[in-house]
C-alpha cells in the first residue's frame, strides 16, 4: 500500500503539470479568435482594393473609348446635309452639331448632353425628299455613365479662333460663330466602398472644317 501511494505521489505532479487549465484554454481560444479576425479583415481589405482597382481600370477604359468617339464626332463637324451651320447649339452641359459619323456622305445631327448623371449621345439622320432632321427620330445612347457634377468645371467649354491652349473660354451665352475648339471635362465616380472616388478626364478638340475661318 505504501509503495502504491509513493508511486501516485511521484506521478500526480507531473500529470498536473502536463495538462492545460481552463484559463489557459480560454486564453488560447481568444488569441486564435483575434488572429482569425485579423486575417478576415485583411482578406476583406484586399477584396475591396481589388474591386476598386478593377472599377478604376474599367472606368478608364470605358470613358477613354467614349471620349475617342466624341472627339472624332466633333473634329469632323461640318455643314448639315441641308446647308445649316456646322454647330447647332452649345451650352456648358450640351453640344449639338452636324457630323458625318458613319462616312456615308450624309451629315447627321449629333447631340451630346447631360441627363442626371449620364452624358448621352443623340443621333438624328435626315430623311425624306427634301431632307428633314426630325427630333422624333433621334436615337439616344449612353456615352459616359456615373458622371459627378462639378459646380466649378463645366462639361463643355468653347474657344474662339485665337485659341492656342491657354486662352479663356468663350463667355455665356455662347456665340456659335466664334467656336473653333471644344473642351470636354468630366468627373466619373467610382464606388467600391462607402466613400466615392472620382476620376477626371479632359479632352480638347479643334473643329477641322472651321479651322482658319
Amino acid at each position: 500500500m505504501k509503495r502504491l501511494q509513493q508511486i501516485r505521489m511521484r506521478i500526480s505532479p507531473a500529470t498536473r503539470e502536463s495538462g492545460f487549465s481552463l484559463l489557459e484554454i480560454i486564453f488560447a481560444l481568444a488569441i486564435f479568435a483575434g488572429i482569425s479576425l485579423v486575417v478576415m479583415s485583411l482578406r476583406n481589405s484586399v477584396g475591396i482594393m481589388e474591386s476598386l482597382v478593377s472599377q478604376k481600370l474599367q472606368s478608364q477604359q470605358d470613358t477613354a473609348q467614349a471620349l475617342q468617339i466624341l472627339t472624332t464626332d466633333i473634329r469632323s463637324a461640318g455643314p448639315s446635309s441641308v446647308g445649316a451651320y456646322p454647330i447647332d447649339a452649345a451650352s456648358t452641359s450640351s453640344f449639338s452639331f452636324y457630323s458625318d459619323i458613319d462616312r456615308d456622305g450624309v451629315f447627321d445631327r449629333v447631340r451630346y448632353f447631360l441627363a442626371t448623371s449620364t452624358i448621352k449621345r443623340g443621333i438624328i439622320t435626315p430623311v425624306g425628299n427634301p431632307l428633314v432632321y426630325s427630333t422624333s427620330t433621334e436615337r439616344i445612347t449612353t456615352s459616359i455613365a456615373n458622371v459627378v457634377i462639378s459646380t466649378s468645371t463645366p462639361i463643355f467649354s468653347y474657344y474662339d479662333p485665337a485659341y492656342t491652349g491657354s486662352e479663356q473660354s468663350l463667355p455665356i451665352p455662347i456665340n456659335l460663330s466664334q467656336i473653333r475648339a471644344v473642351k470636354v471635362s468630366v468627373y466619373v465616380g467610382i464606388k467600391a466602398t462607402s466613400t466615392q472616388q472620382t476620376l477626371f478626364f479632359t479632352q480638347t478638340m479643334v473643329i477641322r472644317n472651321l479651322k482658319g475661318t
